[in-house]
């Protein structure tokens, strides 16, 4: 994982925010994961969203981060396996800021230094036909519909944005 892993979580949070229909999703994923038991397993409800959801035609796509010391049961990923999902475990490496308490704790430019936290990163990747009132190219949550490129095209935007924003700064 690079610097820009605690900005990309950053980013995913506020495309999320700024589209309803994508939060929506994204509780209709973790309803899935519900139903299957995966809570039941140990560690796996400490899980935060790094990433996602992203939508293909047939697959909805996230993925969960868990602090190191705290890696989920992998056997509950067989739950989701025999849903038809893909579970890909992986480690990796988030940086944070620190709490400045001295000179020392700022970079050249006077930022907090980063610190590198390991982690675990468990990628899901879900057939949409688990999650309802999910057609081919549209997504239909409450009284709204909304399409998979529009949903995507928004998500890829809104990383771009908020990404040209922090540059200007």
């Amino acid at each position: 994982m690079s610097d820009t892993m605690h900005d990309g979580i950053l980013d995913n949070i506020r495309s999320i925010d700024k589209n309803g229909t994508l939060l929506d999703i994204l509780l209709e994923f973790e309803r899935v994961l519900d139903d299957s038991g995966l809570y039941a397993y140990k560690n796996w409800s400490l899980g935060e969203v790094a990433e996602g959801p992203k939508l293909s035609r047939y697959w909805i796509s996230v993925k969960l981060m868990y602090p190191y010391t705290k890696m989920p049961d992998p056997k509950a990923g067989m739950r989701l396996t025999k849903l038809g999902c893909e579970v890909k475990f992986e480690k990796g490496i988030l940086k944070k800021p620190i709490l400045p308490k001295s000179p020392e704790d700022l970079d050249e430019e006077g930022n907090s230094k980063l610190k590198s936290h390991d982690i675990w990163l468990i990628h899901v990747l879900m057939p949409r036909k688990l999650v309802d009132d999910f057609k081919d190219e549209e997504v239909t949550v409450g009284d709204s519909s909304v399409s998979t490129e529009e949903l995507n095209q928004a998500y890829d935007t809104g990383l771009d944005d908020e990404t040209n924003q922090r540059q200007d700064i």
